[in-house]
C-alpha cells in the first residue's frame, strides 16, 4: 500500500474523530451514557463503519486474500484479522471525564471476533448493519457505545495499516507521529 493511500484513509478518520470529539461537549463518554442515542452518533457509526469496510478490503488484499469486491464480508475479514497479534485484547477509551465518578467506556471492538458467527460475533458491526438497512426502526442503535466501538475499531485498523506501509515511505515516522486525539490506549 502506498503512503498517499494511507494518508487518504487517515485524513478521513481524523474528520470522523473530530465529529466524535464534538459530541463530548454534550454527552460525556461514560458508562452512564452509553445508551444515549442521536442522529450524530448514528452518522458517526455509518461513516466509520463504511470506512472500516474499505480498510478491511485493503488489509485482505495486502494479505493476499483476493476476491471480487462483492465477495468480501465480515467473516472473510475476521479470518484475516485473526492473524493479527493481540487483536482481541486491543482496547481504547475516549479521553474525557467530567468527574472521577464517571466510569469511562472501555472498548475492545474485536474481543468477540469469530469468523464462524454472524457478523463475526461483533455486536457493534451487527448494529451497524441494522442501522444501515433500517435506520428508522433501529434509531436507538445509533448510540454512544456503538459510536465509540466503531471509531475504536476504525483506529485499530488504521494502526494495522501503518504496519503495511513500505519501510521507505516513512512507516516509522507515521507510527510514531499519527495518534488519536480522542482515544487513549487501555492496558
Amino acid at each position: 500500500m502506498e503512503r498517499n493511500t494511507f494518508e487518504m484513509y487517515w485524513s478521513y478518520y481524523l474528520s470522523i474523530e473530530k465529529m466524535m470529539k464534538i459530541t463530548s461537549q454534550y454527552v460525556c463518554p461514560s458508562e452512564l451514557n452509553k445508551n444515549a442515542y442521536s442522529d450524530e452518533f448514528m452518522k458517526i457509526i455509518l461513516l466509520s463503519c463504511s470506512e472500516i469496510d474499505s480498510i478491511l478490503k485493503v488489509i485482505c488484499r495486502e494479505n493476499n486474500v483476493l476476491l471480487e469486491d462483492r465477495k468480501y464480508n465480515m467473516s472473510i475479514y475476521a479470518k484475516t484479522l485473526s492473524s493479527q497479534k493481540d487483536i482481541k485484547d486491543m482496547a481504547y477509551s475516549p479521553e474525557c471525564a467530567t468527574s472521577s465518578a464517571n466510569k469511562g467506556i472501555i472498548c475492545f471492538p474485536f474481543k468477540d471476533l469469530d469468523d464462524k458467527k454472524l457478523h463475526a460475533g461483533l455486536t457493534w458491526w451487527r448494529d451497524y448493519q441494522k442501522l444501515k438497512h433500517n435506520r428508522l426502526d433501529n434509531a436507538e442503535l445509533g448510540n454512544l457505545e456503538n459510536a465509540v466501538c466503531a471509531i475504536t475499531a476504525h483506529y485499530i485498523l488504521l494502526r494495522i495499516l501503518m504496519d503495511m506501509l513500505p519501510e521507505n515511505s516513512g512507516r516509522e515516522y507515521v507510527k510514531e507521529k499519527y495518534w488519536s486525539d480522542y482515544l487513549v490506549i487501555c492496558i
